[in-house]
């Protein structure tokens, strides 16, 4: 995987153009089609950072993010923490439309969780404060083991989510087995610890995507977010697990209809 040595790239060529009513975003979005489809960024390479785009072409970061973030949708480029971002194509796809569910029962919560996958890219721990107990329903000063991910689409891979997992350190073994198209949590809960899920509560809140997941997910501080809390608790009511999703506006969507029953 290559990478320039990090000096400026030189000046867009004329093969992109700018009009005058053409926003800059638009343009650089062009600029930078153009140049993977050329092959000045092969397929496998990482595209230059965020700085030296903004540098080379003379615009902000603001705006290397909004084109960048449309090379992200069509499937070009995908971002990796740690890494950079990759060159994938050098054809852009069609732009995916928002994902559906419908999260109306617990079946259907449960065979959710086994259309998506999970993509582990940070781990910490937190014991639990009086807001943190409060949110998730556990007790106070209770310790968890916290898994920061991405929630990925097992059908087309595409991330829809920044989702944090809650697991209590007896289930600690549980983030050796979240890779590739892996089972869900709930059915590694009941496989590998005999834990049966007998209920969940699902509360859901318009919020803002969290900062340290803005990078991978190609959004601007500020984005908006659609927050689902699910909390799975055993016979005993004893919480087991919580995922703390964040999707992205435009790539979820949460449908769900009622059936008025007949009259007695």
């Amino acid at each position: 995987m290559s990478r320039n040595d990090g000096k400026p790239l030189g000046k867009p060529t004329r093969a992109t153009p700018r009009s005058k009513t053409q926003p800059r975003y638009a343009w650089l979005h062009q600029s930078l089609l153009d140049g993977i489809v050329s092959g000045k960024y092969p397929v496998g390479s990482l595209l230059p950072t965020e700085a030296q785009l903004s540098a080379t072409f003379g615009v902000s970061r603001h705006t290397v993010r909004e084109a960048t973030r449309r090379l992200v949708d069509t499937g070009m480029i995908v971002r990796y923490p740690s890494i950079g971002t990759v060159v994938m194509s050098a054809q852009p796809g069609v732009t995916q439309p928002s994902y559906v569910a419908g999260l109306g029962t617990m079946k259907d919560i449960l065979a959710y969780t086994d259309q998506t996958r999970l993509e582990v890219f940070g781990e910490t721990v937190a014991v639990a404060d009086d807001a943190m107990a409060e949110s998730l329903r556990c007790e106070p000063g209770s310790k968890w083991l916290v898994l920061h991910t991405n929630r990925c689409l097992i059908e087309n891979g595409r991330v829809i989510s920044y989702t944090r997992v809650y697991l209590r350190p007896e289930f600690e073994k549980i983030k050796e087995k979240l890779h590739g198209n892996h089972p869900s949590i709930y059915k590694l809960l009941q496989d590998d610890y005999g834990q049966d899920i007998h209920r969940i509560r699902q509360q859901i809140e318009a919020t803002l995507m969290p900062e340290n997941a803005l990078f991978q997910l190609g959004l601007d501080s500020g984005s908006p977010a659609l927050r689902m809390l699910r909390a799975y608790f055993d016979p005993q009511d004893r919480l087991l697990t919580v995922s703390e999703n964040f999707y992205v506006a435009d790539r979820f969507k949460l449908q769900t209809e009622w059936e008025r029953g007949e009259e007695p």
